[in-house]
């Protein structure tokens, strides 16, 4: 499920934030100590129920607790006993303390309730109550048999008590999640991983070693054999130190035959690891808690490109603090690939500083935070060119100063640092050398620093061009022209050109020859290895090479693929557009164009 919008109340600095609507990737940009964190926070105590004294706002009333609300879009069509009245899974979670101190949580689920107080909460209460709901209505009924399901007799309660209207209700949830759950399959609370600002990603911490779990339980269970000869051995010579004791006990108690020990071994709780690393020119190993936070950080891009490339069955949710925190921006650029490739799966939270998470979300998931009197205010902008103009402020945007050198007649702005790189190498191949006079600045049109860079080109008339690539919901160019249509229109209206490459992204031009001289004698590609248009090969890869070779072959912004290919292999792996001329060649030809 994934999250559509979310309250909260008394919560930190938070006395009341209504419904903050969020997507796949969420930017908090404000100055510090504005309350960034607060939103990241609450998730963790929503989903994780990690509460302190130190999380309930200052202000608080005698009688008030600290609510968090979260609505789940589910996606897929269930009943709307179920759902409030906007058609969402809403659910309450309440803390507060005790007079002896300890932690009282309470859940709550909101739905579009049968308005008659007879018949309420029919995801919340048993079987037998729904009978006894059904019985009241006098509506004939089946208890079992083929087909029936508290869903089918639900769905009965719904259809006859029609006439008495519906009104939102709150609801006891203690067993709401499971019962929807029995319903639907699809239904699952999502994990929330938060990675905070202090913690470096400590691979100890739950939140790291959570993610590798199912592996160390894949391999207990494929060695259920060994472990049960363990759980045997342990057993045996226990018993066999016990049956010494059992001897000495007969001298007090004659009519003891034995004391037998019962092993237990819990294995899920069992693994535990800890990292460290060898460096070819060191002789040890050093454990990673010696390293410094800044390495710390880099096992962090290493990490969520490793999440990227797995799939996994279950919605995340992932809250990351500052992440760019000692990163160079290309590191932070690589960063962002990955979270957005996940974000296809996975929602992110993201408090930062930096224009490259900033600008990494759509302007409606950019929220700025400010602090007024020790609150936090959380707002939205649904006006872009405030938004932009307030995250510029906010965040301290300067435009790339390399634009004011006359020097360079032409920018190219394209989306990212792995763009700059394949246009590098794609006039070193087709047009034999690299212009001078050519600044390629990556910064992607849904990144505030484009903007700020535009502008200045705009107003110092510095030509420049923008290449757009890297569309994933597109399936032929004109689909891609109508998904980019707003951004293409910002550009023109900067002034500025634009260009489109024709196939998916820039994976969709490696040589399939090249490719197979870099792997060498040691696996044949397959015939089934395909690179075509508006197909993922960055999936193809790792079905067709990575799986059934286990290589270690780079399938994102692999250089060594477009180093390898020669000019004829760049050009035959382009869309022939026009008069028998490529994509890239008239693309490279507008870039050079005076």
């Amino acid at each position: 499920m994934k999250i559509f919008d979310i309250s909260i109340k008394n919560f930190r600095g938070i006395k009341s934030l209504t419904n903050l609507k969020v997507g796949e990737i969420n930017s908090f940009v404000g100055k510090n100590d504005s309350g960034k964190s607060n939103i990241l926070k609450a998730l963790d105590l929503f989903f994780n129920e990690k509460f302190n004294s130190n999380d309930v706002f200052k202000g608080i009333g005698n009688e008030e607790k600290t609510e968090i609300t979260i609505r789940f879009d589910t996606q897929q069509q269930i009943n709307p006993l179920a759902l409030d009245a906007d058609g969402k899974i809403q659910l309450i979670k309440t803390f507060s303390f005790t007079t002896a101190g300890k932690v009282a949580k309470e859940f709550f689920y909101v739905c579009n309730d049968i308005n008659n107080d007879q018949y309420n909460n029919c995801w919340g209460v048993k079987e037998a109550d729904i009978n006894g709901y059904l019985t009241s209505l006098e509506v004939e009924f089946s208890k079992s048999g083929r087909g029936v399901t508290n869903l089918s007799k639900i769905e009965l309660v719904d259809e006859n008590t029609k006439n008495f209207g519906r009104k939102e209700k709150i609801n006891v949830a203690d067993d709401f999640i499971k019962n929807i759950q029995k319903q639907y399959d699809f239904i699952e609370l999502p994990e929330y991983s938060l990675f905070d600002a202090e913690q470096d990603l400590n691979v100890g911490s739950t939140t790291f070693q959570s993610q590798f779990k199912p592996i160390a339980t894949q391999s207990l269970q494929n060695n259920s054999a060994l472990t049960y000869q363990i759980e045997t051995n342990v057993q045996g010579d226990l018993e066999t130190e016990f049956g010494l004791i059992t001897e000495l006990m007969k001298r007090n108690v004659p009519n003891l035959e034995k004391i037998k020990p019962n092993v237990a071994c819990n294995w899920g709780t069992l693994v535990k690891f800890d990292l460290s690393l060898k460096f070819a020119s060191d002789t040890f190993e050093i454990p990673i808690a010696n390293k410094g936070t800044g390495f710390k950080r880099l096992l962090m891009v290493a990490y969520f490109e490793y999440l990227a490339q797995k799939t996994t069955k279950k919605y995340q949710i992932f809250g990351i603090e500052e992440p760019e925190t000692f990163l160079h921006p290309e590191l932070q650029n690589d960063l962002l690939e990955s979270i957005i490739l996940l974000s296809e799966s996975s929602q992110f939270f993201i408090t930062t500083h930096s224009p490259v998470f900033a600008g990494a979300t759509r302007d409606s998931n950019i929220v700025v935070v400010k602090k007024t009197n020790e609150i936090s205010e959380y707002f939205n902008y649904e006006n872009e060119a405030d938004i932009l103009n307030v995250v510029i402020k906010e965040l301290g945007i300067r435009p790339n100063y390399n634009l004011l050198n006359d020097n360079f007649r032409k920018a190219v702005f394209v989306e990212g640092s792995g763009d700059v790189k394949f246009w590098e190498r794609a006039f070193l191949k087709i047009n034999g050398s690299l212009p001078a006079d050519i600044l390629f600045i990556p910064c992607g049109g849904d990144q505030v620093e484009f903007f700020v860079n535009a502008e200045l080109c705009r107003k110092i008339n510095r030509r420049f061009i923008f290449i757009l690539d890297s569309d994933k919901g597109a399936t032929d160019y004109v689909s891609k022209l109508a998904n980019k249509a707003l951004l293409i229109a910002k550009v023109q209206e900067l002034g500025g050109e634009f260009d489109i490459l024709r196939k998916r992204e820039i994976e969709n031009y490696y040589s399939k020859d090249a490719i197979q001289r870099l792997l060498g004698n040691d696996f044949i590609l397959p015939a089934e290895f395909e690179i075509k248009d508006y197909t993922d090969i960055k999936e193809e890869i790792k079905t067709h090479i990575l799986a059934p070779s286990g290589l270690n072959f780079k399938s994102k912004n692999n250089f060594d693929i477009f180093d390898e290919m020669t000019k004829e292999e760049w050009i035959n792996c382009a869309t022939i557009v026009e008069d028998r001329k490529t994509d890239i060649e008239i693309i490279i030809e507008k870039i050079l164009n005076e």
